[in-house]
């Protein structure tokens, strides 16, 4: 039996197909359970945009209810309730990281959906891609994938950031990431790691916690492969890769909302407090920059951090404010 035409298959999903041709979209579906597959993946591109056009008029709860209300009137296959809830929970991200589907085309066949997840300023996300692989999102940090993985290769992209990785294992698919256009490439079967790409850095940091990742930079011959508990440091502006070991616990803290820092230099012990506080550093004087940083902080306010500073290493600061398109930032001036 031939494919469904596609404007069949959304009155389907919308539950507003007659007997006959809820009959033939069955038994297209008893076919082969990848007609199923492709029914279900439709089905949530198109509820992700009834969601996302909900979401624009900040009523999610009535968005929501409308969604359990429409799918109990028609009594839809169990699997589309499924879906239906799987949609709605794209609102429950918002929550902890603003999700936005950049992509959506649906007049190129089942094409999946590009999903981009935005990590916000001073906030950490946690969700899972389609695959099951498990994601930790670091403030400022943004992620794109697709709604289901049509290829052989489950490709997603920091575009900025950084990221945790638990990755599901599958050994007919290997997991790869993309970062900085497609110039550094990450390729796993199934493991755990960070990965840090701060566009300010100019660095690309990877952390092998479990398992073992294959790295793949563009213009290079050789790949490399880590082991686990060690750090692969790749300088986009000297085109140079190091390996050295890690301590993967600090490598980790900032899933947990802690900051560690060991003897650290003074140039990123701001970039970390900058990303994690949301504020701006204003270096009054270089000689700053020469300084080092130890100091454990858990759940403590930007002010407490300062003032372990200020008593460490006799730096002086004082917090300031200014206005931009988005609201009023802090900016913290450091004396010595």
């Amino acid at each position: 039996m031939n494919t469904p035409d596609e404007s069949l298959l959304l009155k389907y999903i919308t539950g507003e197909t007659t007997e006959n041709e809820r009959f033939q979209i069955d038994s297209w579906m008893k076919e082969n359970s990848d007609n199923e597959k492709i029914l279900t993946q439709l089905a949530l591109i198109y509820h992700a945009q009834k969601t996302q056009a909900r979401i624009k008029q900040r009523n999610t709860d009535t968005a929501y209810s409308r969604i359990q209300y429409k799918i109990k009137r028609k009594r839809r296959k169990l699997f589309l309730q499924r879906i239906a809830v799987a949609a709605s929970l794209f609102i429950g991200l918002l929550g902890i990281g603003s999700l936005l589907i950049q992509y959506l085309n649906l007049t190129e066949k089942y094409a999946p959906t590009l999903i981009t997840v935005y990590s916000n300023d001073n906030s950490r996300s946690q969700f899972t891609l389609p695959d099951g692989t498990e994601v930790h999102l670091n403030s400022r940090s943004i992620l794109t994938y697709p709604s289901y993985y049509q290829d052989k290769e489950r490709k997603v992209s920091l575009l900025e950031g950084e990221a945790y990785f638990k990755v599901a294992p599958n050994a007919d698919r290997p997991f790869i990431v993309n970062v900085s256009n497609d110039k550094y490439k990450i390729k796993v079967l199934g493991t755990e790691f960070n990965l840090q790409a701060y566009k300010e850095d100019k660095i690309i940091g990877t952390t092998l916690i479990k398992g073992s990742v294959e790295i793949d930079i563009a213009g290079k011959d050789a790949k490399t492969i880590l082991k686990p508990s060690e750090k692969a440091v790749y300088s986009l502006n000297t085109d140079q890769l190091q390996i050295t070991a890690a301590n993967t616990d600090r490598e980790t803290d900032w899933m947990y909302d802690r900051l560690v820092f060991k003897q650290t230099p003074m140039r990123e012990v701001l970039a970390h407090l900058s990303r994690f506080y949301n504020v701006e550093f204003d270096v009054k004087n270089n000689i700053i920059y020469g300084y080092t940083f130890t100091g454990t902080f858990e759940d403590k306010p930007l002010y407490q951090v300062l003032d372990y500073m200020k008593i460490s290493s006799k730096i002086d600061y004082r917090i300031t404010y200014k206005k931009e398109e988005n609201g009023t930032k802090s900016v913290v001036e450091l004396r010595r």
